[in-house]
């Protein structure tokens, strides 16, 4: 009865998380390095409210055992906590492939010991090779989605090229379809 009246009201049911959406990163980082002229800086972030209690901190140990196993070019995480009292996980390997796979680390654990919740999101960092300017891939988790966010200074931002990196990637990465949901993310600490 209530899938029927969301159709009647026209409601729509919220994107699930889905990590796996992950694993196409390495194939829009060749598209955006061919197509866009970006390369992966090798850097990404996790993003999550840390929550209180053993189980936390006990998930948090695991993770980074986790991290600490995988010997393939990557260094110890980094982390901070911003402003808002967000806790950022920053992570640098070798490769795209290797990143990608360690941000997945990450955001697993998190989800199957129940902290799934506590997940915002996380960012990988691109770099333009001419003009150098900071460009990201941003994962909702929530929503299982990835958008380009193109920041300027001064707290703005570069729509024209976050549309035009859509239009380059839409065939490799699950983008968020609702650009209001292309959320401004600043000071972010890759």
């Amino acid at each position: 009865m209530g899938k029927l009246r969301d159709i009647i009201l026209g409601r729509t049911a919220p994107a699930q998380a889905n990590l796996d959406n992950l694993f196409a990163l390495p194939a829009a980082g060749i598209t955006l390095e061919i197509s866009a002229n970006l390369i992966s800086t090798n850097k990404a972030s996790v993003c999550f409210k840390p929550a209180s209690g053993s189980a936390f901190a006990n998930t948090t140990l695991d993770f980074k055992a986790i991290l600490e196993m995988e010997d393939d070019g990557q260094k110890p995480p980094v982390e901070t906590i911003d402003s808002m009292g967000y806790k950022w996980v920053t992570i640098e390997a070798d490769n795209l492939e290797t990143l990608t796979t360690a941000i997945h680390a990450v955001n697993s654990t998190l989800e199957s010991n129940n902290f799934g919740p506590q997940l915002l999101c996380s960012v990988f960092a691109f770099t333009d090779r001419d003009s150098a300017q900071r460009v990201y891939l941003i994962y909702l988790y929530k929503r299982g989605t990835f958008y380009p966010f193109a920041p300027l200074r001064g707290e703005r931002r570069d729509n024209e090229r976050e549309l035009s990196l859509q239009a380059i990637i839409k065939d490799d990465i699950v983008l968020e379809a609702d650009l209001e949901r292309w959320f401004p993310i600043w000071d972010l600490p890759l």
